[in-house]
């Protein structure tokens, strides 16, 4: 079971606080524990079932598209939300994409998955995600172990330039809503390691994972280095 605050609720749906309390005083919402007056939380599966039954297949009678239509649309979707939500990077966070797709292309894969931005991260030594993972007892030797005990990356190098995944859009934008979220104009190497926690999906998640790193710990760890504010609803 994952468990999302919801503050992170809020960051996947690209809502506000305010309008996830509305769904949940109209009653159209997740499922969700009540762990006190203050203290609720939703089952990632439970946000993706939910969100799955608000589906509308427009068309005649409203049938369901083929799946590759759905799929194409919901790339073209995401990545036009991306493209909307998208702040400027650190040149940090540059730094991290650019060594994630070189990671990638050296160990022959076509795309770069969110295990990729992983290793950009702690190979960028000066970016504040790699502190954050180094204060949290994470070294960057563990990392590169499960990523080849996961990824298992081949000797043969990758043709040309490997593009980004899916995953990595996802993780992208979540680091933008996070930033947002902390009042920053900006996303650097410590919003997407959050934006990988946040996106919840593909290796780098479950690397993340295995080490014991958590979104609640990435984030109390980055508010200990940078100023990280709340925007209050208007």
């Amino acid at each position: 079971m994952q468990l999302m605050s919801i503050e992170d609720l809020a960051v996947y749906l690209g809502d506000s606080k305010r309008t996830v309390y509305k769904y949940i005083a109209s009653g159209d919402c997740p499922p969700y524990v009540r762990i006190s007056t203050k203290n609720i939380k939703f089952d990632r599966a439970d946000v993706d079932a939910w969100l799955e039954s608000k589906k509308v297949y427009p068309g005649p009678g409203g049938k369901r598209m083929s799946d590759s239509t759905v799929v194409d649309r919901a790339k073209a979707a995401l990545r036009a939300a991306v493209g909307r939500r998208k702040l400027p990077r650190t040149p940090r966070a540059q730094a991290v994409l650019e060594r994630a797709q070189t990671q990638a292309c050296e160990d022959g894969f076509d795309l770069v998955g969110t295990e990729h931005i992983l290793c950009g991260i702690v190979s960028v030594t000066d970016c504040l995600g790699a502190r954050i993972l180094k204060n949290l007892g994470v070294a960057p030797s563990k990392c590169y172990q499960r990523y080849e005990q996961l990824c298992k990356p081949s000797d043969k190098t990758g043709a040309g330039k490997a593009e980004l995944a899916e995953d990595v859009d996802k993780v992208i934008l979540c680091a933008c809503e996070q930033a947002t979220e902390w009042g920053h104009k900006y996303f650097g190497a410590e919003h997407l390691l959050t934006g990988i926690l946040l996106a919840g999906v593909g290796a780098g998640f479950a690397i993340l994972s295995d080490l014991g790193v958590s979104l609640e710990g990435v984030r109390e760890e980055t508010a200990k280095l940078v100023v990280c504010e709340p925007q209050t609803d208007q």
